[in-house]
């Protein structure tokens, strides 16, 4: 009996020895750097933005392991920092606000250096504008119109740049030329088209709602694109007007032009048996005032049989559609 009471007093002190010690190495005080990244948050309810929206930054806690423990644990998700909503750039200092939050304090770690120290951040009021919807199909010619549902968008935009945006604003809505590729023409269609900001509101921290919208259209014919290394300019005008008036151009070209057509105009263009011009028309009265540049009216592919068709391009250079004009009188010149 003495030896099995004398086994049990053994294991409770070895117990109690391991207790002590897991106690006191939890208690210990020491140091640990964190790497984690700070989420930044606008009050609940509050129609703002905050740029940069998160931040990474390393954290050195002090603490007993147990709560240094607990500090890792809160940041391997990311720390949620909450802003107040006033417009303008605020300075955070990162080991206050991570000292003040209460699931740091309550862990017992604290946070003694932080890299970076501070941080700027900017914080913007959104204001909701309605914008009007303009479907983009590229690559397809459609026939008829094209059914936008719904034909407007919210936009959640800055305050501080609404007044730098016209009154209407325009957003486009985009269907993939890889989905435009498997439809076929004659027939209705409808898909999800995604909408697409235009430059001056992009990387401004604008949210559309919604970010989707249908499309319906049918497609009349498939369209491809080519570049040329230069298009000619021609002149066109009344022809009386040429006896009266000698009209030069100091510029004769159009360097790099991208065309989009039919994929068989575009075939013939791009081997050559179609040709594009850059047109230019001169009115009687403009000839009459001698004007000394005027805008590129029209880019024509002259057909075979004697026809043009329209197409539409791109310059690399969109200064060059205004061409440099040089009109003198016939009869200042043949005295």
């Amino acid at each position: 009996m003495k030896r099995k009471d004398d086994t049990l007093a053994i294991l409770f002190v070895t117990v109690l020895a391991v207790l002590i010690w897991i106690w006191a190495a939890t208690r210990t005080e020491g140091e640990r750097t964190i790497s984690t990244t700070l989420h930044f948050k606008a009050p609940e309810g509050s129609a703002s933005t905050i740029t940069p929206s998160s931040k990474p930054v390393r954290l050195t806690f002090k603490g007993p392991r147990g709560s240094l423990d607990t500090a890792e644990d809160l940041c391997a998700q990311g720390i949620d920092i909450d802003l107040a909503s006033d417009d303008g750039d605020i300075t955070l200092d990162v080991q206050t606000r991570i000292n003040e939050n209460n699931l740091f304090r309550n862990s017992g770690a604290e946070v003694t250096t932080a890299d970076p120290t501070a941080l700027t951040l900017n914080v913007q009021t959104l204001i909701s504008v309605e914008a009007v919807v303009e479907p983009v199909l590229p690559s397809v010619t459609v026939s008829g119109d094209v059914t936008v549902d719904p034909s407007t968008v919210t936009l959640l935009l800055p305050k501080s740049i609404r007044d730098t945006l016209p009154e209407a604003i325009t957003v486009s809505a985009v269907v993939s030329e890889r989905i435009l590729e498997q439809l076929q023409p004659g027939a209705v269609h409808t898909r999800n088209a995604s909408i697409q900001l235009p430059e001056s509101l992009e990387d401004k921290g604008v949210v559309a709602e919604p970010s989707r919208i249908s499309l319906s259209f049918k497609i009349q014919s498939k369209t491809d694109k080519t570049t040329l290394p230069q298009v000619r300019v021609l002149i066109a005008g009344p022809a009386e007007d040429y006896a009266a008036f000698n009209v030069a151009l100091p510029v004769k070209i159009i360097p790099n032009v991208t065309i989009e057509a039919d994929k068989d105009i575009i075939a013939k263009i791009a081997s050559g048996d179609v040709t594009v011009f850059a047109i230019v028309r001169l009115a009687s009265r403009e000839m009459e005032q001698r004007i000394e540049s005027k805008r590129v009216t029209a880019f024509l592919a002259m057909l075979n049989d004697g026809s043009s068709v329209q197409v539409h391009a791109t310059p690399e250079d969109a200064a060059s559609l205004d061409i440099a004009l040089q009109i003198e009188p016939v009869a200042l010149q043949n005295p």
